[in-house]
């Protein structure tokens, strides 16, 4: 199973704010992210299914 990653730039354009907040978020352990080595990504499921349950701003 391939699964795409989104990094902070791709989540903040499509979330439409700030990377900022998004940081803020994952440390707030609002966000769970995948980190590969010192890279921070989301899984676009992971991120599909949030929207889905009206959790965070589409």
């Amino acid at each position: 199973m391939i699964r795409k990653l989104l990094s902070y730039k791709d989540l903040s354009e499509r979330w439409q704010i700030r990377i900022t907040t998004l940081r803020v978020w994952v440390m707030e352990k609002r966000l769970k992210p995948i980190k590969l080595g010192r890279l921070v990504r989301f899984a676009e499921s992971y991120i599909e299914e949030l929207e889905a349950k009206g959790l965070v701003p589409r």
